[in-house]
């Protein structure tokens, strides 16, 4: 099949996450693989720099070494605003050319504002199935209320047209179908893991001196875009209180974002430099290695409209490699992983201080966690079955479009 992913983030720039292992394990089974992003993330260069309409092409394996996704990213204007009323046109140029172009059989879709009515209007004049992928509640990571509310009228449209939902969460899939989604095109699509890259047998001793950290250490870690819902400021702010019960201990924090220099700054006033490692983004394939630091790793996302329905997809990665973790209640989260016996202890953010404690002393309790996570893991969230359903999905659909 030729394929067409379709989202409005920078390939190149973006953490890997779905997308990217969904597209390229479908070109390591043979299948032609394209792409269309934004840069969402763009810097001018000058005062001169206004961006150019004109089309970049280039070729992209972040995951799989025998994997190549074709991406191609329009042009636009680099000023607030214009960027993305920009893109709309030109998007809409790219997205039509490229079906033509490279006789797309299907499209398979993350975004809304940028460029989703774009793709189900083109889709639907040359009778390509669109199938959307939900991960997210995507008017509530917008920041405008303005857009926001454009942002939900699209949301409500786009699922309405396409032909196939595949939802994270039993949550999200509630959310798109109340939002107008048609019930029997939503089907659940859980988040794959690559087993092989991601387990307990990872070694991290090199990395575990890089970055100081000793046998005797008692190792919490974090690895993800640090959003401003991530909650690791208010756990920054617990910490003291781990240390007070657990002076061996360690946080490590993986990744860059909002909150990166708020944390530093928030790090230094409470003197625990020696104390707290802020790594900034790192290379993909390190992550199991940081992972592997880990005597148990957390989630303490705030919980709100943005992120109540979902689950990330570093839990999955956290409980391949067989650790505990510990975590606010996510409702999708919930529904998927509900209880240590799937590798997860539940706390509110103002309880994370005290179950971390609890965790880091007693070994034996946090290892059954996390072997029970690895156990429920190795079975559901193998990436290659993942992909080979997503991949069956997809002939489904064609077939019937």
């Amino acid at each position: 099949m030729n394929v067409l992913f379709i989202h409005e983030v920078d390939w190149q720039k973006k953490v890997v996450f779905d997308i990217h292992e969904l597209s390229e394990l479908l070109s390591s089974f043979g299948h032609n693989v394209f792409a269309i992003d934004f840069e969402d993330s763009w810097k001018r260069s000058g005062i001169w720099d206004f961006g150019s309409l004109k089309t970049k092409e280039f070729q992209v394996s972040r995951v799989c070494d025998d994997a190549s996704i074709r991406v191609r990213r329009p042009g636009f204007i680099k000023l607030p605003i214009l960027d993305r009323a920009s893109a709309f046109f030109t998007h809409y140029y790219e997205i039509e050319k490229t079906i033509k172009e490279k006789n797309i059989d299907a499209i398979v879709l993350y975004s809304v504002p940028t460029n989703g009515i774009q793709t189900i209007k083109i889709a639907r004049k040359y009778n390509i199935p669109v199938i959307f992928r939900s991960i997210d509640i995507l008017h509530m990571l917008v920041r405008n209320k303005i857009l926001r509310r454009i942002t939900f009228s699209l949301e409500k449209k786009v699922y309405n047209y396409v032909n196939k939902i595949l939802a994270l969460t039993p949550k999200l899939a509630e959310y798109v179908i109340n939002m107008g989604a048609n019930e029997n095109s939503v089907e659940l699509l859980l988040f794959g893991v690559d087993t092989k890259r991601f387990n307990p047998n990872v070694n991290a001793e090199k990395l575990k001196d890089e970055l100081g950290i000793n046998e005797s250490d008692k190792v919490v870690v974090f690895i993800g875009t640090l959003f401003e819902f991530s909650g690791l400021d208010r756990y920054v702010e617990q910490f003291p209180r781990v240390l007070e019960e657990v002076p061996e201990a360690k946080l490590v924090i993986v990744g860059g974002g909002y909150l990166f220099e708020r944390l530093k700054r928030i790090i230094a006033n409470l003197g625990l430099n020696d104390k707290i490692i802020l790594t900034g983004f790192q290379p993909f394939e390190l992550m199991p290695q940081y992972i592997n630091l880990a005597d148990i790793c957390i989630n303490p996302f705030q919980i709100n409209n943005a992120t109540r329905n979902i689950i990330p997809g570093k839990i999955y990665q956290y409980l391949a490699c067989a650790k505990p973790v510990l975590a606010t209640p996510l409702e999708g989260m919930k529904s998927l992983l509900p209880n240590e016996n799937y590798g997860v202890v539940y706390s509110n953010i103002d309880g994370f201080a005290q179950n971390t404690i609890v965790l880091l002393k007693d070994d034996g309790y946090a290892r059954s966690i996390g072997r029970n996570g690895y156990r429920y893991c190795i079975k559901n969230n193998d990436q290659y079955k993942i992909v080979r359903k997503f991949e069956k999905i997809l002939k489904e659909v064609v077939q019937g479009g």
